[in-house]
């Protein structure tokens, strides 16, 4: 074989071992971007079924003192005059509180479900892991030699120019 085709031989080696390590560095990533995405949705999915088992009998004992309203609906306070209807009282009824807004889920767009919010990383959450920082390093470093390569060749080419002339 010739020297070209050796030296382009181990160029497309090079290449295809990038290519490989770019493969499994992305693979790794995904790897650990789902397995993070799990732990987060089996942790959502604790925390609403503990708020949902603590606010049940909460709901259960209003329900229980209020009368007997069917379960998911709130009680209604009827006025104590309605002059539309005929009623003989002429008092004026008074309106009930409202209860004063609360943000809900810290700044989340109501219908927007929490999986489709992004970890930006904020204060108390962790990083993401991903992957062995091996398959960084060994990446890098084909990148450097593949370039010292280049540069090798090319300076072999300058070399054999000057020579044929």
């Amino acid at each position: 074989m010739k020297r070209d085709t050796v030296k382009t031989l181990a160029g497309l080696v090079i290449i295809g071992v990038i290519v490989v390590a770019t493969f499994m560095y992305g693979n790794a990533q995904r790897q650990a971007q789902l397995k993070h995405d799990q732990q987060v949705k089996a942790q959502q999915q604790d925390t609403a079924s503990s708020a949902t088992k603590s606010s049940t009998p909460s709901a259960s004992a209003t329900a229980t003192a209020t009368g007997s309203p069917k379960s998911g609906t709130a009680a209604v306070q009827s006025p104590s005059s309605n002059n539309i209807q005929g009623s003989s009282s002429t008092g004026t009824p008074k309106p009930a509180a409202t209860p004063t807004p609360t943000p809900a889920n810290n700044g989340q767009v109501a219908g927007a479900q929490a999986s489709s919010i992004p970890q930006t990383g904020g204060s108390g959450t962790t990083l993401p892991q991903t992957g062995s920082p091996l398959v960084g390093v060994l990446g890098a470093s084909v990148i450097v030699v593949a370039v010292l390569y280049v540069r090798r060749s090319r300076q072999a080419v300058i070399d054999a120019a000057r020579k044929h002339n």
